[in-house]
């Protein structure tokens, strides 16, 4: 799990440092002056907000990506861990416009990883500790918490979920014809109600029900690798059927630390050879990497009343979210109290699974950047190679560059969201006259096409609606 976690981070930062301008610096969408009036909170931590400048950002990025490969060979695992987790804090902090479920998981298990002993195998630091015996199981408070918090993503999100998914069966219908997340594939299986009706059925019961197979005391080992391997199926299909960035991903690894010891022992015997020469490859980089900044390690163990200090404070972190999960439900009257909410936004503890709840998204549509040429002609900067028009196009969902894209259109369409507007006008103009320095636009239109869908496959005639004009 710390592997694929770390890979994860990695690729993430990746995908984030390609729109490091547009989504992290003052010149793009979303300045510090626009986040800080409309979406900050005071308890927010962030070292990203120090600086409007890309190339600070790049700079933070690279930390970033450093402390999330010390995590990755194992490396003084729980620093690097915590380090990792502090810098996703930050970056996620900076612009909670383009987040979604996968990000609050990804940051949710690292916070828990901080306290977990995953870098026991597969690390450096098991190889430089090779004469210490380990035991093949671990049972930690953290590990626990760790446990519960995989249990809040499915039964959680299945609770939150209305008709459409526990009555009607008819979620996925609706969530398939969101053209902005559903894939040209989807439509193969778009068309037949009643598979989609099975779907819905199979969908809403695996969520509410998979973690209780962690808690089956009688052959809990087989039960356990049933509900990973389940949920690693469940995530494939969603990841072959809908746009939703690195979801599906996050997901499957946040998982991977519930597969049993008898999976993992038939892994260590048919990998041996192979993840030894890996992991001394990982260890000759990191002795490299601890000779540059020549750091020693204290040989001293934390003092008994430290670890009880810890492992105090992590049954009340515990209880806390369990209690704000169990607050977001409608049928819950107490809610958890204001004067503690500073510990979950400051923590970022804080979490909603309501994923496509309590019914689905119903308004779809597509955008068209219409630009006004000084010579009077029109170009959709969307398609510029394309003759203008506002025909819905053949697939809305590649028009997207990445998920964050697609995520950042999702909430510019909200009339609460209306502070984004300008900014992404002022910036999408221009980004096109500086590149096109031949053809420049006078000035720019955000439409977006709006769309809603009927249920039974009835005809709904898309709405123009202009969402900001800048000249």
């Amino acid at each position: 799990m710390r592997i694929s976690v770390a890979l994860v981070v990695i690729l993430d930062l990746c995908v984030r440092l390609t729109d490091v301008e547009a989504f992290y610096s003052n010149s793009g969408v979303a300045p510090l002056i626009m986040i800080f009036e409309h979406a900050w909170n005071p308890y927010f931590i962030s070292f990203h907000a120090i600086s409007g400048l890309w190339q600070v950002e790049c700079v933070l990025m690279a930390i970033a990506f450093f402390f999330a490969f010390m995590m990755l060979i194992g490396y003084r695992t729980q620093l690097f861990t915590f380090l990792s987790w502090l810098m996703l804090l930050s970056i996620h902090n900076r612009n909670i416009l383009i987040l979604q479920g996968g990000d609050d998981l990804l940051r949710l298990v690292l916070f828990w990883a901080i306290f977990i002993p995953w870098g026991n195998r597969y690390s450096c630091d098991k190889l430089k500790n090779d004469s210490v015996a380990l035991s093949s199981s671990i049972q930690t408070v953290a590990l626990f918490a760790y446990l519960l918090q995989i249990c809040y993503i499915y039964t959680g999100s299945a609770l939150l979920k209305g008709s459409e998914w526990n009555s009607d069966f008819t979620a996925l219908y609706y969530t398939y014809s969101l053209d902005q997340i559903a894939y040209p594939i989807t439509k193969l299986i778009y068309h037949y109600p009643l598979v989609l009706n099975y779907l819905t059925r199979g969908a809403y019961f695996f969520e509410l029900l998979i973690p209780c197979l962690f808690f089956i005391p009688t052959k809990h080992s087989f039960f356990r690798a049933l509900a990973v391997f389940a949920i690693i199926i469940f995530h494939c299909v969603n990841f072959s059927t809908l746009f939703i960035g690195f979801f599906p991903a996050i997901g499957v690894s946040t998982a991977l630390g519930m597969l049993p010891t008898f999976i993992m022992n038939k892994f260590d015997s048919s990998t041996s050879r192979i993840r030894q020469s890996i992991m001394q490859a990982f260890l000759a980089i990191a002795e490299f990497v601890n000779k540059m900044i020549k750091w020693r390690s204290p040989d001293y163990a934390l003092p008994n009343a430290i670890e009880y200090t810890k492992s105090a404070i992590l049954i009340f972190l515990i209880v806390f979210v369990f209690d704000w999960n169990f607050s977001n439900l409608s049928f819950v009257n107490s809610k958890l109290s204001d004067n503690l909410k500073f510990i979950g936004y400051g923590l970022r503890l804080d979490q909603s699974w309501g994923m496509f709840a309590p019914n689905v998204l119903k308004e779809d549509g597509w955008y068209i950047l219409e630009g006004i040429t000084a010579k009077n002609k029109k170009i959709n900067l969307l398609n510029p190679k394309d003759t203008f028009t506002y025909q819905k196009p053949e697939s809305i969902v590649w028009m997207y560059k990445n998920d964050r894209w697609r995520k950042y259109g999702e909430n510019y369409m909200l009339a609460s969201n209306n502070f984004m507007r300008g900014y992404f006008c002022n910036y999408s103009k221009r980004i096109w006259n500086e590149k096109n320095k031949d053809n420049q636009l006078a000035s720019l239109r955000v439409i977006y096409m709006s769309e809603f869908t009927p249920p039974d496959y009835q005809y709904s005639k898309p709405i123009k609606n202009i969402l900001w004009e800048c000249k």
